[in-house]
């Protein structure tokens, strides 16, 4: 299998989705611009949310602490959303969800084990080493929730 050469891509923080008492930190990665205005396609970002506030029962099921991040990726094949939110201290939940590459976005849960792409991993990343040097260090959630990857190529 060929594997492409990694060509930098636009991350861009989407702001942070209050739903029902959750925060989710969002952001944005596009495989198609680098400009940061209009990265990602209005009606992608709000049907990653919708998607996402129609299955917070599953994230409920777990002791959590109301937080976590969502990774919106309109990719070079699919557009892929990744859900993750926090439980038991040091734990990363996580469920993932694609659409079609083309036509008007419709998540579903994919049936596959899909973690990440190399892309959604340095947004993974940096949300570890910010729990880890915000709630894991003592700090209050008010921290964590205001350290962000900053906007740009990666």
């Amino acid at each position: 299998m060929l594997v492409p050469l990694y060509t930098r891509r636009h991350f861009g923080r989407l702001g942070i989705w209050h739903i029902r008492g959750w925060h989710i930190k969002a952001y944005g990665i596009s495989a198609h611009t680098s400009e940061k205005e209009h990265f990602l396609q209005p009606e992608l970002i709000t049907e990653a949310r919708s998607f996402v506030e129609a299955n917070f029962a599953r994230m409920n099921e777990t002791p959590h602490y109301s937080a976590g991040f969502a990774i919106v990726h309109h990719g070079s094949s699919a557009k892929t959303l990744l859900t993750q939110w926090w439980v038991n201290e040091c734990v990363c939940m996580q469920y993932a969800a694609q659409s079609d590459y083309s036509g008007h976005p419709k998540f579903s849960l994919t049936k596959s084990d899909l973690l990440a792409c190399a892309y959604e991993l340095v947004a993974i990343d940096f949300e570890r080493r910010a729990w880890v040097s915000t709630i894991m260090s003592g700090m209050p959630m008010k921290n964590y929730l205001e350290s962000w990857l900053p906007d740009g190529l990666y």
